[in-house]
């Protein structure tokens, strides 16, 4: 059966026969009313990808009947949240695509909240904000939990907080036997584990409870610099942002046009002016700041317009864009930060979040996240159709690559890399194999560049 699938990019019909009553969500196969939208991603580039289906799952147990459908018709899966994956990751030319996006609550029950997968970030933050909680994540507002938090989770809150999976305390998940299992430090220790980090190669998680922290008010800046000192903007950077407070992250942007420095301080505005100061001293450097309410913050880095629903936030219009990173484990020298400017000559953006802080508390092998004592990571970016962009995003990555230290954030991840699993899971890839063989010894949850059996 698998064969079939893999050569004609459809299920037998009566594979499909057995699938539909199985769930109660929606099956959409290639015919149906729906399937072309159900199939795409926020990147267009994967628009030519059709799987053999779409299950809209509506709850675990419809997740468990796709999972042990699955194993009777011996058919691999992949999980989407969001749909973001830079790589395609949660969707597939031969693996049936188990959306759980619909699994998007938010339950708060004492200390613990409980998230579904599906739910986008901005919406998420501002559900919690009503109970004045917050958690570490991402500023993208139409990223999903899932996936976010299976990879590390990076955000403006970082270096105060962690990466949004160091809050986890506990995830249900359903594994290729079709259990749903929750899975904590102390139940499943070694998938609990792999899970904070690791990625969809396990299972399909259809919740996770996470320790918040309480929604405290900030400040913001920004400090943009001339193209001409994007070299000397980057060394300010780079010499400050890593080890400062750990209630401020900075985040440098380079472009062709300049460069620009901005960020959150969980504190007073004149505090924030104080520490970053050693930004603002770079020629022709101008400074913007204010102090903000938490939920301003957020709205801030989603780009959320003044008087824009948060749902309207969330709903980005698709688009092409081709992607990569590196991480960078010592100070760049003046030969590196010329490669970086002429990196930005090419077209793509790199983006440079400063780590450290309480990112760097937890050891490199206690969770799947590896990539604990580096100073920053670089994205580097350009939304653009993939013929412009994957040329200009393989250029930029050369230049700058041997400043890195040869890894890579699986949340930006590449195609075009080549040992990614190296790069992304470094000294804990042997024990992320040895789970994959124990929970899933079939291979049944195959993303892109997964950990294989």
């Amino acid at each position: 059966a698998l064969g079939d699938i893999a050569a004609a990019g459809a299920l037998p019909r009566s594979h499909l026969r057995a699938l539909r009553p199985a769930v109660r969500g929606r099956v959409l196969a290639p015919g149906d009313r729906g399937y072309g939208a159900a199939r795409v991603l926020f990147n267009t580039r994967f628009d030519a990808i059709r799987p053999p289906a779409v299950v809209r799952v509506r709850d675990t147990a419809d997740v468990q009947a796709v999972v042990r459908w699955a194993a009777r018709f011996d058919v691999p899966l992949v999980a989407r949240s969001g749909g973001n994956a830079y790589n395609g990751s949660s969707t597939s030319r031969s693996a049936v695509v188990v959306d759980v996006g619909g699994l998007d609550r938010v339950a708060v029950e004492g200390g613990r909240v409980t998230l579904g997968p599906g739910g986008r970030l901005l919406p998420v933050q501002a559900a919690l904000h009503r109970r004045g909680l917050t958690f570490p994540a991402g500023s993208c507002p139409n990223v999903a939990v899932g996936g976010h938090l299976l990879g590390g989770g990076m955000g403006l809150a970082g270096r105060a907080h962690g990466l949004a999976l160091d809050r986890v305390r506990a995830i249900t998940v359903v594994t290729a036997d079709g259990r749903r299992r929750r899975v904590t430090a102390r139940d499943d220790a070694d998938l609990f584990w792999a899970l904070r980090g690791g990625g969809g190669s396990f299972g399909i998680v259809t919740a996770v409870e996470i320790d918040p922290v309480r929604a405290t008010d900030g400040a913001w800046f920004r400090v943009t610099y001339p193209a001409a000192q994007r070299e000397a903007a980057l060394a300010a950077f780079d010499a400050f942002a890593p080890e400062t407070a750990g209630a401020l992250t900075v985040i440098l942007t380079l472009t062709r046009s300049g460069a620009a420095a901005f960020g959150q301080l969980l504190g007073t505005e004149a505090r924030l002016l104080r520490l970053i100061a050693p930004l603002t001293r770079v020629d022709g450097a101008t400074l913007t700041s204010a102090a903000a309410s938490h939920m301003t913050l957020q709205r801030r880095w989603a780009g959320c317009a003044t008087g824009a629903s948060v749902a309207g936030c969330a709903a980005i219009p698709r688009t092409s864009f081709d992607a990569s990173s590196i991480y960078v484990g010592a100070r760049v020298p003046s030969a590196g930060r010329r490669a970086f400017a002429r990196a930005a000559d090419t077209g793509a953006t790199l983006l440079c979040d400063a780590y450290g802080g309480a990112i760097a508390r937890m050891a490199p092998d206690a969770t799947a996240f590896a990539h604990r004592d580096v100073r920053f990571s670089v994205q580097i970016v350009e939304y653009a159709p993939v013929a412009q962009a994957t040329p200009d995003v393989t250029r930029a990555r050369r230049l700058i690559a041997p400043f890195g230290n040869g890894a890579a954030y699986q949340n930006y991840p590449s195609l075009a890399l080549r040992a990614p699993l190296r790069a992304y899971y470094g000294a804990n890839l042997p024990r992320l194999r040895a789970v994959k063989a124990a929970v899933d010894p079939d291979d049944r949850f195959r993303p892109a560049q997964g950990i294989r059996a």
